[in-house]
Parts: C-alpha cells; sequence; structure tokens
C-alpha cells in the first residue's frame, strides 16, 4: 500500500479552479510561466491546496525535460500517474488532470466547465473532453 496521503478537493476548488485557468488565459504561452505542465501544476494547487511537485523550476523546454527525468518521468503522463490514480478518460470531470497526444508530443491540462484546458503553441486551448489520451482523477 502506498503512504501518500489522501488527495482531498478544497471547500471552494470551483472558485479557484476558475481563477487558475483565467489567469493562464492571461497570461502568454512560455516555459515555466504558462505552459502544459504549469497549467495542471497550478490546478491541482488550486484543487487540493497542496503542489503536485516541489521545487519545478525551469525557463526552458529542454529545462522542463530535466526537471521531469530528475524525478524519474519521461512525461507529464508517468508523472500524474506516479501521484494520482488513472481513470477513464471519459470518466474525467471538473479539476482532474489529464494529457492529450498531439504530433507526437504529450501535453498535460486540465478538466473545466469549459472542457480540457491545456497550453499551445501561442495561447491556451479548450478542447472537448474526449480529446483527452489519459486522465487522472484528484481528489474525490
Amino acid at each position: 500500500m502506498g503512504t501518500e496521503p489522501m488527495i482531498v478537493r478544497v471547500p471552494d476548488w470551483e472558485k479557484r479552479l476558475n481563477e487558475v485557468v483565467e489567469r493562464h488565459i492571461d497570461l502568454p504561452s512560455q516555459f515555466g510561466v504558462s505552459d502544459c505542465w504549469i497549467i495542471p501544476a497550478d490546478a491541482f494547487e488550486a484543487i487540493t491546496g497542496e503542489k503536485l511537485y516541489r521545487g519545478i523550476r525551469y525557463k526552458t523546454e529542454a529545462g522542463a525535460a530535466r526537471q521531469l527525468r530528475k524525478r524519474g518521468f519521461e512525461t507529464v503522463e508517468d508523472a500524474f500517474r506516479a501521484r494520482l490514480p488513472e481513470i477513464g478518460r471519459l470518466s474525467a470531470r471538473r479539476g482532474d488532470l489529464g494529457v492529450i497526444e498531439r504530433d507526437g508530443a504529450i501535453s498535460g491540462g486540465v478538466v473545466t466547465n469549459i472542457g480540457f484546458v491545456t497550453r499551445g503553441e501561442g495561447s491556451v486551448l479548450i478542447l472537448p473532453i474526449t480529446e483527452i489520451k489519459t486522465a487522472f482523477r484528484v481528489g474525490d
């Protein structure tokens, strides 16, 4: 059995999640500021009040990859899977994390009331839930 504490959603998680999404819509696409790791990590913290992983900081795509590898992960999907239970992708609900695969690259995001929110090349992408490759439950 794992020793990870149970993940619980804070009472005002929906308001906090909406604030994260609104903030990222206004931010530039930039590694370490608003990207396919930072958006779901910020969402996780808003929903649970705790960090998904501590001390992940980078400014480039190579730096992001180094931070993942340093923790034993190749992709954000691996990092999510190590911390969260995998669920059926179409069972994902608001606040759950997920990944999509586009052009061979894995991108993380979060399920919201407007769709799956992730970061594209130049802006936030809001995609249908059906585009999620793998989903992970956040809290109960």
